[in-house]
């Protein structure tokens, strides 16, 4: 039993955590993901049907890493998160995702 808390206390301590991330909430009326939201976790509550992503996908973070965004839909409806025509993902209420922008498009990390 001491062995499996021990075992939890270390990978908590491990897992990574949104407290390092900034959190924005991207404000109901605006329907677009600037690319100053790079690297931060962005809170949809109330969102627009359609929000739109930089449409150039932003090269790199001020720390050097590919730009990228967290997104969670907080509802109530579903959010269709899209770059143009290359890029469209759907977020259903609590659904989340990470959109990475790599080279010329974005893609999803999983």
């Amino acid at each position: 039993m001491k062995l499996m808390l021990l075992l939890l206390a270390l990978l908590s301590v491990q897992l990574p955590s949104r407290d390092s991330e900034p959190t924005v909430t991207l404000p109901s009326n605006h329907a677009t993901i600037t690319p100053d939201y790079g690297g931060k976790y962005v809170q949809l509550k109330n969102p627009p049907a359609i929000v739109n992503l930089p449409k150039t996908p932003p090269k790199l973070l001020p720390s050097g890493l590919p730009w990228y965004v967290d997104v969670v839909n907080f509802g109530p409806g579903t959010v269709t998160l899209q770059a143009g025509t290359q890029f469209s993902v759907r977020l259903q209420p609590k659904d989340s995702v990470r959109v990475v922008a790599s080279n010329s498009i974005y893609r999803i990390a999983h």
